[in-house]
């Protein structure tokens, strides 16, 4: 028996009210040739149970002891024991809309392209598309940078032969190793896309974490259930276009982006100083 065409790896520590959302998001993708590796990082009991009650064969789960920061040497650890030709990263409180696999095989058949990265759909609290998210949507010079710092591991799909040429996740870094291992990838050379079609919805931790113990329901469980249904993903993609770029929406972005430089704004200069430097003259 052959082996799948895509290996996932989805880590996770401490999410079960969410992990089982982000997993069934992938196995509604309608491309079926694919493993999902649940890397439980150091996670708890009740993160496991999620995952073990998913009666799927597709999905393997390793249960490892916690490693260093973001634990990408237990990611390096999985992801050097698979053999699928292609590789998907997903997130354990985020989700695919159910053709992102789909969208994303299509393009890497331009044998020119390695990796690409799709563009996501954000959900603010209490549950409100943000297609206007300011790293998503400015583009003015300068500002360019801000869609490359947010672009996470759940964005990428690319050819296995990256690592031969490019390595691993660096396992020295306690956070950001997806951020350095796609500008890695950018930078390297080899052929690499953003493509435009919004397939990820993202909740961002910093918003949503500190509301999950308040709420008797996840905001994943309800999107999810509107991707799914018939015609569900270009509906939610319909609503995130119908949402227009009003004056309170400039004002959330700018405070958005006032809080990111309060919390960032040096890592981010240095990120898009070296992004300056080594853009082709």
């Amino acid at each position: 028996m052959s082996g799948p065409l895509v290996d996932i790896l989805l880590p996770t520590h401490e999410r079960p009210h969410t992990v089982g959302l982000a997993v069934e998001s992938v196995r509604r993708q309608t491309v079926a040739d694919w493993r999902l590796h649940v890397v439980g990082d150091g996670c708890d009991d009740a993160t496991e149970a999620v995952v073990r009650a998913i009666d799927d064969p597709r999905i393997a789960f390793h249960r490892l002891p916690k490693a260093p920061g973001f634990g990408y040497a237990n990611r390096n650890r999985v992801l050097q024991a698979t053999s699928a030709p292609f590789v998907a990263y997903m997130s354990d409180d985020d989700l695919w809309f159910p053709d992102h696999l789909a969208i994303a095989l299509a393009a890497l058949q331009d044998e020119a392209l390695t990796l690409v990265a799709s563009s996501t759909l954000a959900v603010r609290p209490p549950g409100r598309l943000d297609p206007h998210f300011f790293a998503h949507s400015w583009s003015a010079p300068g500002l360019r940078a801000l869609r490359h710092w947010f672009l996470g591991a759940p964005n990428l799909v690319h050819r296995r032969e990256l690592f031969e040429r490019l390595g691993y996740w660096r396992e020295d870094l306690l956070r950001f190793g997806d951020r350095e291992f796609y500008n890695r990838a950018r930078a390297s050379g080899l052929g690499t896309r953003l493509l435009p079609d919004r397939t990820l919805l993202r909740f961002f931790a910093q918003q949503w974490s500190p509301l999950y113990a308040t709420l008797d329901v996840p905001p994943q469980g309800a999107f999810l259930q509107r991707l799914s249904e018939p015609g569900g993903a270009e509906r939610v993609r319909a609503a995130a276009a119908a949402l227009h770029l009003t004056p309170a929406v400039r004002r959330t972005q700018v405070a958005d982006f006032t809080r990111f430089l309060r919390r960032s704004g040096p890592r981010f200069l240095r990120f898009a100083w070296a992004r300056l430097r080594s853009a082709p003259r």
